[in-house]
């Protein structure tokens, strides 16, 4: 059963206690992500991120990477585009020892000038790393296409230009300026009981003040069009995509059982006919990407050259029947099942249900159970997912984006 407080503060406390097993998962939440930025500090979220654990008023930074290992424990965090997530797994003896030095990286990180210098390089180098993958950056090229300027078209990690005029000032000033008490939820999930959440939280955070400025994230505008980003390798890597539904608006389910029906997994549309009866590429797969205020459903999948026209045939033939023909016989009850199945054996990872928590706090403002995600999962019918594959599913939307040796000449009118 899932808790809830809210401090006097307005940080928000959410647990779910589980006494069955030896762990627990605790994640710090802040509702600022790369979305959040503007286009000059673009990246600094992530900057942020990589610098809470360079060291601190009494931990240095091996001394933080310390901390919970020695006890068997383990941390990391991710910025996305919009929040932030500082996250542990430990013992939950342990419990204390976590969400204390959580604290001290959230309060007390020194944004040393020459370690912020130091730390530069390794972020340049990831952005370095990124940009060797193109099964990871043909998903960039795509957003920018679709959303252009607008914060939701930029990269998460920001580009060579910001990281390099970023400094340990401006840290400061974004962290004292956005990391606020409202925008905060601490979520916890494994055998440590709400009452001792609340205490421990309150021990570390009761202090913090502040309140943060109104929402900045618009609707984005969106573009169609064809995007091609010139690498010399041997495959071309295709995403092909239309502006979707916003996160847990009233089409967000419908929308994550099209995306199971057409590319989810290894039984379906794309996959089969793809990869299992054509031969055409290795892996092929479609996804929601869900934000506030818009989101977008894509496919992907990586061919040779000479097979890349075929192979987007293949995609778009797939679609047009999801619009035009009846579903296959049992496709509608499978996908729910594997969606069912999905959240269901998430509940066994006290992980999963930090992060499902952390996430559906920040987005809206409460917790659905997973009771409650499932009946509207099995509420979708054939006509709702027929119905949104239509409107959204369109040529006059089409985004395509691809990374490969070369640019291929493609009509998109003509595809659906």
């Amino acid at each position: 059963m899932t808790s809830k407080d809210v401090l006097n503060n307005n940080i928000r406390v959410i647990s779910e206690y589980l006494p069955d097993i030896y762990s627990v998962s605790l994640g710090l939440w802040v509702g600022v992500g790369s979305a959040c930025e503007q286009a000059k500090e673009s990246g600094i979220s992530h900057y942020i991120e990589h610098m809470l654990f360079k060291g601190t008023k009494k931990r240095t930074a091996k001394q933080i990477a310390e901390t919970l290992e020695s006890v068997g424990g383990q941390m990391n965090a991710f910025t996305a585009k919009e929040h932030t997530c500082y996250y542990a797994k430990c013992l939950n003896e342990d419990f204390d020892l976590a969400l204390e030095l959580f604290e001290d990286m959230y309060h007390n990180s020194l944004f040393d000038a020459a370690e912020t210098e130091r730390e530069k390089g390794v972020i340049l180098e990831e952005i370095n790393m990124y940009d060797d993958s193109p099964e990871d950056l043909v998903h960039d090229v795509f957003a920018e296409k679709l959303w252009g300027i607008h914060p939701y078209g930029r990269p998460t990690i920001g580009t060579r230009e910001t990281v390099k005029n970023t400094d340990s000032n401006k840290l400061r000033q974004y962290i004292n300026n956005n990391y606020l008490p409202d925008k905060m939820v601490i979520a916890v999930a494994g055998n440590v009981k709400h009452e001792q959440v609340i205490q421990s939280v309150n021990k570390y955070f009761a202090n913090d003040k502040g309140t943060s400025s109104a929402e900045t994230i618009n609707i984005p505008p969106t573009y169609s069009g064809y995007s091609h980003l010139q690498k010399d390798i041997e495959q071309t890597h295709l995403c092909l995509g239309v502006p979707g539904v916003a996160e847990y608006c009233d089409d967000y389910y419908t929308a994550n059982i099209l995306s199971t029906i057409l590319g989810g997994g290894v039984s379906s549309r794309l996959f089969q006919e793809a990869r299992e009866q054509r031969g055409l590429c290795y892996t092929a797969f479609s996804y929601n990407t869900f934000y506030k205020k818009a989101g977008y459903l894509a496919a992907y999948a990586s061919t040779s050259p000479d097979k890349f026209n075929e192979l987007l045939k293949v995609v778009c033939s797939e679609i047009n029947d999801i619009k035009h023909k009846p579903l296959h016989d049992g496709e509608l009850a499978r996908a729910k099942q594997q969606i069912k199945g999905s959240i269901l054996l998430s509940l066994e990872n006290t992980s999963s249900i930090m992060s499902r928590m952390g996430r559906q706090e920040l987005s809206l403002g409460f917790v659905e159970t997973p009771e409650e995600v499932i009946a509207k999962v099995m509420s979708v019918t054939e006509e709702d997912v027929k119905s949104l594959a239509c409107r959204l599913l369109t040529a006059e939307k089409l985004v395509l984006a691809t990374v490969g040796p070369k640019e291929e000449k493609v009509n998109l009118k003509g595809l659906l």
